[in-house]
């Protein structure tokens, strides 16, 4: 993993003077006719949901005195052979695949591979825009339910035997599934976890937000031969979904353009009971987990902040919980939760098309307590008129020691 300040980036970017786009459709990339009609490109990830694109299009034709892609169709025009037909047709939603790329000069990084979702033309007086949107891979798992239970499995176990399942002769997940082995290696056997009726990946949502874990799409990386993948574990440096293994340093006053910090101690907690039903020995289950447990590490440095507040106790009592292994590790998660939201913020950049969510940045010039390691929980890549820009949601995570 490498360290870079935006200075360094700036040379490496050619001193972000020449931003640029690539959108291809079945492998070929936007005719040079829509290539003048493109006002905008938006790239969205997050760790809590499905990554997203936007195009957003001049969809009128002066010359013509019609819509170019959506408004003035005929019937015949969208038929097999009609010459209007591949433009027409050009963004519906339907199975295409698309790959879109953002960076600088010929250094162009994937950010996404998906589908056409939607369009949204808008009609009015003063002239009209298309906005195409989609989504990545992860929307294609959202077709068929499924019910399945495992018995005496960790979580990491549980994504790992997901990732193998078939339906029909094909694998129910078009992926495959990375875990982080270090913390895997940590996870306790649960004795029973049901999937009732749901989704794949919203089920791996559900277990990643129960072990305070993240979930997303790691593109490939042509350097390494790495393929597309989808990681399941903890949020660390290194495990970013771009291409490149990079730690940005954000320094104030040099490269943030905007930073709007919060503290927030009304909803913190400070010590977290879990309570189940031990079915073997029929008693109950109880583990109570507090700010001093070597585990909790997330912003050690401000658990005084938390302390001063009197942060209040949250007693968990409805947890499905069968060990008292498994209530312990549900309340470390719960507190590691609480902790890690204690300072958020939201920044904006000059264009960084390998700054990602799941990514950690180092933001300095701003003192003790603001100053630290971030986690990236959500970025917005925009590339228009006025240049790109990168703006993110992060999360504080600790002090710069």
């Amino acid at each position: 993993m490498t360290t870079a300040t935006l200075a360094e980036e700036s040379v490496r970017q050619g001193g972000f003077y020449v931003p640029r786009y690539e959108v291809k459709i079945e492998g070929a990339n936007l005719p040079r006719d829509v290539l003048f009609d493109v006002r905008s490109l938006t790239y969205r990830d997050d760790v809590e949901g499905l990554d997203s694109f936007e195009v957003v299009v001049n969809n009128w034709d002066d010359a013509g005195r019609a819509y170019k892609y959506i408004g003035s169709e005929t019937a015949a025009q969208l038929a097999d052979g009609h010459p209007d037909r591949a433009r027409m047709t050009l963004f519906e939603p339907c199975g295409k695949e698309v790959v879109v790329r953002m960076g600088y000069g010929d250094a162009l990084s994937t950010m996404l591979r998906g589908t056409f979702t939607t369009m949204k033309p808008s009609f009015d007086d003063g002239g009209a825009d298309l906005a195409v949107t989609g989504l990545n891979v992860l929307h294609q798992l959202r077709r068929k339910q499924y019910t399945t239970t495992w018995t005496d499995r960790t979580d990491s176990e549980i994504a790992r035997d997901i990732a193998q399942r078939t339906d029909a002769g094909r694998r129910r997940f078009p992926l495959p599934i990375v875990i982080d082995d270090e913390a895997a290696a940590k996870e306790k056997p649960l004795p029973l976890v049901s999937q009732h009726n749901s989704y794949d990946i919203d089920f791996l949502y559900q277990r990643a937000r129960t072990r305070g874990y993240v979930l997303f799409v790691q593109e490939e990386d042509l350097a390494t031969g790495r393929p597309r993948q989808l990681y399941f574990g903890p949020s660390r440096p290194g495990m970013s979904p771009g291409v490149r293994d990079v730690v940005f340093e954000l320094a104030w006053g040099r490269s943030l353009l905007e930073f709007t910090p919060s503290i927030r101690t009304a909803n913190q907690v400070g010590k977290v009971t879990v309570r189940g039903w031990h079915r073997t020995r029929k008693e109950a289950i109880s583990r109570t987990v507090d700010l001093d447990d070597e585990r909790i590490t997330a912003n050690r440095d401000l658990h005084r902040v938390i302390k001063a507040c009197d942060a209040r106790e949250e007693m968990v009592v409805d947890e499905p919980v069968f060990t008292n292994c498994e209530a312990r590790e549900r309340a470390i998660a719960i507190l590691l939760d609480s902790t890690k939201v204690l300072v958020t913020a939201e920044v904006k950049v000059v264009g960084l098309p390998d700054l990602r969510s799941g990514q950690v940045v180092v933001i300095t010039g701003l003192g003790a307590r603001l100053s630290g390691k971030y986690f990236v929980t959500k970025t917005q890549h925009t590339l228009d008129d006025s240049g790109y820009l990168t703006s993110f949601s992060c999360r504080r995570e600790s002090g710069i020691s």
